[in-house]
């Protein structure tokens, strides 16, 4: 598929990946799976704000493998069990959070897999506050998505932070390879 650039000359579209799709058929599942990453995105954030464990686990493959923090920190979280157990535990010191997802960047690897790329903001109060200060940051988040016979589910994450209020992370974006590298 080519696209018409500001001089009329045709020019590549900007993925390689979207090349693949050519039939009518293949551009609908395209775009239907674009979206349905999308809402699945848009639902795992609505999970974390509602600071529900479980519906934000269930979006994840069983043998997922979840870094909220650089391996400098933790170790990744390795299958949607110990995610559960994480979340369970973090989640009671947390009376309130708002998180945004936006920028959504997507490259098929395959009709069945895809690489995220998104920005994101987040924001939490916690139980001791003002002793633990709120927590704002700012970041990215890496995904690899995976269609499942439940839909798509994640199989990989990252969060990177580019910055945050009440914390310590900061500038973790920079030399990020594109696409991103999962375990």
């Amino acid at each position: 598929m080519a696209l018409l650039g500001a001089s009329g000359a045709s020019r590549a579209w900007p993925q390689k990946d979207e090349e693949s799709a050519t039939t009518t058929e293949e551009i609908v599942q395209r775009l239907q799976d674009r979206v349905e990453i999308g809402e699945l995105m848009h639902r795992y954030c609505r999970h974390a704000d509602q600071l529900n464990a479980e519906g934000m686990a269930a979006f994840f493959t069983d043998d997922c493998i979840v870094a909220y923090v650089p391996a400098s920190m933790a170790p990744p979280m390795r299958g949607k069990q110990e995610l559960l157990g994480f979340l369970r535990e973090y989640f009671p010191d947390s009376i309130s959070s708002s998180h945004y997802i936006t920028n959504v960047e997507l490259l098929f690897d395959s009709p069945d897999v895809v690489t995220a790329h998104t920005y994101m903001y987040s924001w939490q109060r916690f139980k001791n506050y003002p002793a633990a200060a709120d927590c704002h940051r700012y970041g990215r988040y890496e995904f690899r998505v995976v269609r499942t016979a439940d839909g798509w589910r994640i199989s990989r994450l990252n969060l990177i932070s580019v910055g945050e209020y009440g914390g310590a992370r900061i500038a973790e974006q920079f030399n990020r390879p594109w696409p991103p590298h999962f375990e």
